[in-house]
């Protein structure tokens, strides 16, 4: 039996929108990893630096600034992966709908394709634990 347009469309938009959910999940992961470990290397340098060795307190207030402003970045971007999961999610299940509805079969009982919650969970938490960074930062360059 051939496959209608209307199923292949829908066929390959759901799995268009899994593997660019799972790349930019990827990408996330990577680019956060990467940035979190730059600024913890950043914090420790900053904090035990040797106390013959002081760092100009501009040059502190610029790193600072930068160090803040790349985790407010990190944590709006955990958000909006939290939410773009989300709705990948959504239009999933649509298309599932539109797929059961095609061919006049009762849903599966099965759930969803992305797991909605926890990119949920984790884009909010991230976004927490970047704006605590932040608060870090902006204690370590202007306060301490």
């Amino acid at each position: 039996m051939e496959e209608s347009p209307d199923d292949w469309i829908l066929k390959r938009r759901h799995e268009d929108l899994s593997l660019t959910v799972r790349a930019s999940w990827s990408l996330y992961i990577q680019f956060y990893t990467v940035f979190l470990t730059v600024s913890v290397v950043g914090l420790g340098w900053v904090l035990t630096r040797p106390a013959d060795a002081p760092i100009v307190p501009r040059a502190k207030h610029v790193i600072a600034i930068v160090f803040m402003i790349q985790t407010l970045l990190t944590a709006i971007t955990s958000v909006a992966m939290a939410l773009y999961t989300m709705r990948v999610a959504r239009d999933q299940e649509q298309i599932e709908n539109c797929l059961v509805q095609l061919h006049a079969a009762t849903p599966a009982a099965c759930g969803l394709a992305v797991p909605a919650s926890l990119a949920r969970f984790a884009g909010w938490f991230n976004c927490a634990a970047m704006l605590a960074m932040a608060a870090l930062w902006l204690y370590v360059g202007f306060i301490s």
